[in-house]
């Protein structure tokens, strides 16, 4: 705003320097371009300011804007055309189109900046005061068994691009119709090798991938495919690495408030510290942690606090991608017995990603085992462990360490690499790694259908019965 105006007050001074021989008719419209131009982005700067412009639907903001500029647009457009004799009566000036007086179009700029920036500031009382805010933490607990997250045949899939005009010649089919649902208070553990499309459908509930096909629904609401803003306080994420979560150049104290200020609109000072201090509470560390910054602490409380931020916006589900992985044995018991207390607390339904079946034993009730972007395997975690169908679940299992040798089974090893998604094989996906006698050439001609060993146990394999 400033430089325009100081242009404008110099104007003639270049035109003379520069020996200018430009009409002023011509010199005022390229100012008022100039000056609009300069309207707009003082509207749109001044519009978006705010922690609390966050909580404003993008509609309402954009109206908010056309509102403002218009405002000012008229004052300045009106005041170009037909202000200058009554500007020459209140300020005692001469200014018409054939003598141009730089100093009468500044006042007739500024009255139209400060116009748009009172408006801005009346719309944004305005709409701020309707905003209808959610009260933090008084959390009730969820009734148990209530359907929350329902996958029914997703497809998640990446473009490959090729070629100087990168055009798609092909996919990477990461999740290919997968269906499963959570409910309150119950945690689902999903299982299965790296590359295999866990993470990739964390990513999509959350909203940072796109779906190919299929369907979500959240609390009996199917999500559509643009992701809503409204999730996003609704479902929050625990990530493996907590190092790579914090940011070390913030203070414990910000780093939990973040969602606080960008969700909630919460700029009080001492109202944020008293909510992060009820989150602290909640996963057992004191008031002397808040004020420290991340490499203060151990592996463990690292972990706590981004738990702690993950509960700051009131969540139903959590995803927790490997959370327990990058901590010692004694530390993962800490953090699997928390989250298992916050659960049957306040009810959250856990979506658990992790390699460790042990792990998954303790703390899932239920499991979905993945392979190539498909379930293989779904089912309560102990019918699961007990009465293993697939070949694969079989080999997962295998695999994992057991104390007491009376529960020990054969390791069975897998020849071969995993398939490459981009070209997975015809008929069942495990198929060339597939190890059972009973393996046929209808494995490679047909994909398996889903049989129902029970009410809730589930497996895609045509000879299961033959693997009891």
């Amino acid at each position: 705003m400033f430089p325009v105006i100081y242009m404008i007050l110099n104007i003639n001074h270049w035109r003379a320097n520069f020996n200018m021989e430009i009409p002023n008719t011509v010199f005022a419209v390229v100012i008022l371009v100039i000056s609009l131009l300069v309207l707009l982005l003082l509207v749109a700067m001044f519009i978006l300011m705010g922690v609390k412009i966050q909580l404003v639907e993008q509609k309402k903001i954009n109206l908010m804007m056309l509102f403002c500029y218009l405002t000012g647009l008229s004052v300045v457009v009106l005041g170009f055309i037909f202000g200058y004799s009554n500007i020459n009566r209140i300020l005692g000036l001469a200014f018409s189109l054939e003598a141009y007086t730089d100093r009468t179009w500044m006042y007739v700029l500024l009255i139209g900046f400060g116009v748009s920036l009172i408006t801005v500031f009346i719309s944004k009382l305005v709409t701020f005061h309707g905003l209808k805010l959610e009260q933090l933490h008084e959390i009730k607990e969820s009734p148990k068994g209530e359907k929350l997250l329902f996958l029914k045949d997703l497809k998640v899939y990446y473009p490959i691009y090729s070629g100087f005009l990168k055009r798609i010649n092909g996919y990477v089919k990461a999740v290919n119709g997968v269906t499963f649902e959570i409910k309150t208070g119950e945690t689902l553990g999903l299982v299965g090798e790296s590359g295999c499309g866990k993470s990739t459908i964390a990513k999509h509930i959350l909203g940072l991938v796109p779906r190919e096909d299929g369907t979500v629904i959240f609390e009996n609401v199917e999500v559509p495919k643009i992701y809503p803003n409204s999730l996003r306080k609704k479902i929050q994420i625990v990530f493996q690495d907590p190092d790579a979560s914090l940011n070390p150049r913030m203070k414990i104290v910000d780093t939990i408030a973040e969602p606080l200020r960008n969700l909630f609109g919460i700029t009080d000072s001492d109202t944020l510290r008293e909510k992060v201090m009820e989150l602290l509470n909640k996963v057992s560390l004191k008031r002397e942690h808040l004020d420290r910054f991340p490499h203060e602490f151990s592996g463990g409380q690292k972990q706590r606090i981004i738990i702690a931020r993950a509960l700051a916006c009131n969540p139903k589900l959590i995803i927790l991608d490997e959370p327990t992985s990058a901590l010692d044995v004694s530390v993962q018991a800490q953090i699997l017995n928390l989250l298992k207390d916050l659960q049957s607390d306040y009810g959250y339904g856990f979506l658990f990603i992790t390699h460790n079946l042990s792990v998954v034993h303790h703390i899932a009730d239920k499991v979905a085992v993945m392979y190539l972007g498909k379930l293989v395997e779904y089912g309560p975690t102990g019918c699961v462990f007990e009465k293993t169908l697939h070949p694969y679940t079989k080999a997962l299992l295998s695999a994992r360490a057991e104390i007491d040798p009376e529960h020990r089974i054969e390791s069975i090893t897998l020849k071969g690499e995993v398939p490459s998604p981009i070209n997975p094989p015809s008929g069942c996906a495990f198929h060339p790694r597939c190890y059972a006698p009973e393996k046929a050439d209808r494995c490679q001609e047909r994909d398996p259908e889903m049989f129902d060993y029970d009410d809730e146990h589930k497996v895609w394999c045509h000879f299961y019965k033959d693997l009891l």
